[in-house]
């Protein structure tokens, strides 16, 4: 089994909910309300986060976890469409703004030195589709409970090849579990592949021991909380020294300092999965100014 995973933001949340219906069936729903397509062996899964423009962290969290990213720009644009823009252009995945005036988003996109496509064919984008491939080495949890007569489940999404009786660590409490079972759709699976929605039963775990999870990791991948890397600011953006922000990748997301001597130097607060990029964000600024700072390069 093998999946992907698109997500359609935009600030108007029935506009993107409309469009994600012609992608899938609504089957989860909450602060990211999820759609499902299973063709043979295939499972696409379409996101449209909720709570924006009012909290941007749903919105976050959806862009990090996508293989493509939708942006349905209001015709009226306002500053909620640039920051959705810049969001998405953060995370350094595929991205396709849609709007009627192409013309004008080139230029907004141009002028913001930020790498997009654009498109005003709405049916074309807004179709079942098969997003390029993403494999990295964790997989992302959003939920942990305990299901009566089977112990401890976790659901998340893979980015790599996971089987039964693999072993993993899990993270912030780095603890080793063993997946005792697979489930994709109710359907039991010996193993999948990356961009599936996955239920894992563990074995001989109680969730309470591993109920703040957000990640899992192979016992021979690296994580970090310290980190160097190439920080890309946004023009616009403002600094606060030694500042604490958001940061963002694989649908993880995390408390963290950052300061600016030559290379950016990051501490966060918990453990994160190894990654290449990661978002920028500063949750507290006025509103109506946009809340992504930049990304940083590992």
């Amino acid at each position: 089994m093998r999946g992907g995973i698109i997500s359609i933001i935009s600030p108007n949340e029935d506009m993107a909910k409309q469009a994600a219906e012609k992608m899938g069936k609504l089957q989860d729903k909450g602060d990211l309300n999820i759609y499902y397509r299973k063709q043979d062996d295939y499972v696409l899964s379409t996101i449209v986060p909720t709570q924006y423009p009012s909290s941007i962290i749903n919105t976050l969290i959806a862009i990090s976890l996508s293989n493509k990213i939708i942006i349905l720009l209001n015709d009226n644009l306002d500053w909620k469409d640039g920051e959705l823009l810049l969001a998405a252009n953060s995370s350094g995945i595929r991205s396709v703004a849609i709007h009627n005036n192409i013309g004008l988003i080139k230029k907004l996109i141009a002028s913001s030195n930020i790498d997009i496509n654009v498109s005003s064919d709405y049916d074309n984008e807004i179709k079942y589709q098969e997003p390029e491939s993403r494999k990295e080495d964790f997989v992302y949890i959003d939920r942990v409970f305990t299901v009566k007569g089977v112990g401890a489940v976790m659901l998340g999404f893979t980015f790599m090849d996971l089987n039964v009786h693999d072993k993993m660590i899990a993270l912030p409490s780095m603890q080793t579990v063993e997946v005792k079972s697979i489930q994709v759709l109710d359907e039991d699976q010996e193993n999948v592949g990356p961009g599936v929605r996955v239920g894992l039963a563990l074995k001989n775990v109680k969730a309470d021991d591993v109920k703040d999870t957000y990640a899992l990791i192979p016992e021979s991948k690296k994580w970090y909380k310290s980190l160097e890397g190439e920080f890309i600011k946004y023009p616009w953006s403002e600094i606060k020294e030694n500042g604490q922000y958001h940061f963002i990748s694989g649908g993880v997301i995390l408390m963290g300092q950052l300061k600016l001597e030559g290379k950016a130097k990051v501490e966060l607060a918990k453990p994160m999965p190894e990654s290449k990029r990661i978002m920028v964000a500063d949750v507290n600024v006025k509103f109506g100014k946009s809340r992504i700072i930049g990304y940083l390069k590992l």
